[in-house]
């Protein structure tokens, strides 16, 4: 594990780096992201609205403008996909950092330009049972995991159709932040421009960074499931279907 940084230094390389990709994608001609000064309020928030010794912010409802996907349903739906992304996310000013996050919201709301249809995921930390640090559900809550549909889609509940929405299943995946929450949308909705921004240095800075940070911690702890050594952590928070 790396030394203890201060509180002050942690918050500190946070907003940086959230201004770092503001800028980053303000100078991006794709102009798939519409408004990256979302991130400058971010940033703000970390320093200002933070208690002593966490880190938190939002990004409230940063927009991507992206082409329709090839095999869509239904087809013919519009021109583009508008996509909001908002992100709640806070954490202690420790050194490990995915142990270190305590609160992670991420919602995808997803439109056609025409508005006549519409799609949602929902990505969070899972609450835990907080004196045993462990899922008190019955079925299987990684700790961090994305699920289809979410609250955002109870609006519509009357006007599906023959859709069917389930809370289930509950996919696993790595906690992420504002850059890695960026690149994963982007990564599924935008290859092109993933593609140029990752040839970009301050922006593959920021993934590497980030992905090290966060991502780094969660795949050791998963791997050491498999370790000799009789105290393990408790993968199966992460992963519950490990045995």
């Amino acid at each position: 594990m790396s030394k203890s940084l201060s509180p002050s230094t942690v918050k500190d390389k946070i907003s940086k780096d959230l201004l770092a990709l503001a800028r980053v994608l303000n100078e991006d001609s794709s102009g798939v992201v519409i408004n990256p000064d979302v991130l400058r309020s971010a940033a703000n928030q970390v320093k200002s609205g933070s208690k002593k010794g966490a880190w938190s912010y939002q990004v409230a409802d940063l927009q991507l403008k992206v082409d329709i996907p090839q095999n869509i349903l239904p087809t013919r739906c519009g021109e583009w996909l508008d996509i909001g992304l908002d992100l709640d996310i806070g954490g202690q000013c420790v050194a490990d950092g995915s142990t270190s996050i305590t609160d992670l919201i991420l919602n995808l709301k997803i439109r056609t330009n025409t508005q006549s249809n519409f799609c949602s995921w929902h990505f969070d930390r899972h609450i835990t049972n907080k004196s045993e640090d462990r899922n008190s559900s019955a079925e299987a809550h990684p700790l961090y995991h994305f699920q289809h549909g979410g609250h955002a889609m109870k609006k519509f509940a009357e006007s599906l159709g023959s859709m069917l929405l389930l809370p289930a299943p509950r996919l696993a995946f790595p906690p992420m932040d504002a850059i890695l929450s960026l690149d994963f949308v982007l990564s599924n909705f935008s290859g092109l421009c993933w593609q140029q921004l990752r040839d970009e240095p301050t922006y593959l800075r920021l993934l590497k960074e980030s992905q090290k940070k966060y991502w780094q911690p969660y795949l050791l702890r998963l791997a050491s499931w498999w370790d000799d050594s009789s105290q393990k952590n408790d993968c199966t928070q992460l992963w519950p279907h490990l045995v």
